[in-house]
């Protein structure tokens, strides 16, 4: 009899513990994401045209590392113009500042902003913007990489 009573208080003092240990928490970082910061110079480390390197091509068009585009808070000029998605300098927006996938540039003058999609990956330790787009003919896709010069 004593043995059920002793038996009794710890399968319930065990279904109290195992119950209280049940308890889930919300972990929930306390860390805010930033609106992606691309202001600076940027030049094209890389490009192909519908997968072809186009950089190191014997003869090829080693004009695009002279290229370069600054972002300037939400405006964008650009010097030595290569086929690129616009042709002259105007303003750009992400589809989210904080989650981008696609960027929008608008021209002066555009009647309508061109859309690029967008990464952000890290290179040997070096953010790297990465843009494909087709700069007319839609048969013809260009990835170009940028890397910040300043």
């Amino acid at each position: 009899m004593i043995n059920k009573k002793i038996f009794t208080v710890l399968a319930l003092l065990v279904y109290v513990l195992a119950a209280a240990s049940c308890k889930t928490d919300k972990l929930v970082p306390d860390v805010t994401e930033s609106n992606k910061d691309i202001n600076g110079t940027w030049t094209i480390s890389s490009a192909t045209q519908n997968g072809r390197e186009l950089i190191n091509l014997p003869n090829g068009m080693t004009h695009l590392a002279d290229f370069k585009i600054t972002f300037t808070d939400g405006k964008y000029t650009v010097e030595n113009p290569v086929p690129f998605i616009v042709s002259g300098n105007g303003e750009y927006k992400f589809n989210d500042p904080k989650y981008p996938f696609d960027i929008s540039f608008t021209a002066e003058g555009a009647p309508a902003p061109v859309k690029s999609t967008y990464q952000s990956p890290n290179i040997q330790g070096s953010r790297r913007i990465v843009l494909t787009f087709s700069p007319g003919c839609e048969t013809n896709v260009y990835k170009y990489t940028l890397k910040r010069t300043n």
